[in-house]
């Protein structure tokens, strides 16, 4: 998962009045780099309403660079050629064109999705703001600064790639049914849903066993199963039938009545280091509750899964 996460503050009403910008750069599903600045805005009035929402004021920014001056050196190489992705990304891209205009400052070249959209397609929620995404999601952030908030919409964005079974932004932007915008010098594309196609989102039921007699020693006989992480070896529907196959139930969340939790090679290392699933920490608060769920590395599943207890 290659993606940068951006935020903007703004001062007042005019899109071309940032007051802060913060950036969060994933490389290979790993963090690369956090980025944040207060900015002054060229024309530098803070409308209360604003300063209410994000407590930035006049005074906060008084020894800040102006935006023209950070953008060559500082942001530009950062989004420049990259995916960028922000929550509600049509006000967040209509900022940065505005301030791009501001200065007269040409567009870079770029790949851009929202959230709003790739969340719509992942999840049933009441609505579908950045707090209360976060909030299903268990990620706790403080809401309208600037990081914090690009922190919250790359967690979105990486959690709703391992809860569809996506192995990078590309197959996770398919999966989700949405079109990515674009931006190049001289004009812009929007983003959008394409609201006729559902996330490509497993079902139990599309999965039917291959037999109807099974190994009742085999270790997932009548065990309930859930993947999460991308699996090296196997294409998750590939696992999700073999496990059906032995006479297992295939769930696609964590429950009280989960057995094993299958975690790809890469997400298992990430788990030791102490980066967490949306899955993994369902997983653990109900361990800490009693429920006997046990949670297997990709390695150990596969084992398990070539095998009988004969």
């Amino acid at each position: 998962m290659n993606f940068v996460a951006l935020d903007f503050e703004t001062a007042n009403a005019s899109r071309s009045s940032v007051c802060s910008i913060g950036l969060v750069e994933y490389e290979n599903g790993d963090l690369k780099r956090e980025y944040y600045r207060l900015v002054k805005p060229k024309k530098n009035f803070f409308a209360p309403i604003n300063v209410r929402v994000h407590g930035i004021t006049k005074d906060d920014v008084a020894d800040a660079h102006t935006f023209d001056v950070l953008w060559e050196n500082e942001i530009k190489p950062i989004i420049e050629g990259k995916l960028v992705i922000a929550h509600n990304a049509q006000f967040d891209m209509g900022v940065l064109r505005a301030v791009l205009d501001e200065y007269n400052l040409s567009y870079p070249m770029l790949a851009y999705n929202c959230t709003v959209n790739i969340s719509k397609k992942t999840w049933q929620l009441p609505k579908y703001n950045l707090n209360i995404v976060s909030k299903h999601l268990g990620f706790t952030f403080n809401h309208h600064h600037a990081l914090e908030d690009a922190k919250a919409c790359a967690h979105i964005f990486l959690c709703a790639k391992d809860e569809l079974g996506a192995s990078n932004s590309k197959e996770l932007i398919e999966k989700t049914g949405t079109t990515n915008g674009m931006m190049y010098e001289g004009g812009y594309e929007a983003a959008r849903i394409n609201k006729r196609k559902k996330a490509r989102k497993p079902v139990p039921q599309a999965y039917v066993a291959a037999t109807t007699e099974f190994d009742q020693t085999h270790p997932y006989y009548n065990a309930s199963i859930v993947f999460t992480g991308r699996l090296d070896d196997m294409k998750r529907d590939e696992a999700v039938q073999k496990v059906v196959d032995a006479g297992a139930k295939w769930q696609p969340e964590v429950e009280s009545t989960t057995n094993f939790i299958v975690v790809g090679k890469r997400t298992y290392e990430q788990y030791k280091a102490g980066k967490k699933t949306t899955k993994l920490e369902r997983a653990e608060t109900l361990l800490s509750q009693g429920y006997p769920i046990e949670i297997l590395p990709e390695n150990e599943f596969l084992q398990h899964l070539k095998r009988s207890s004969n």
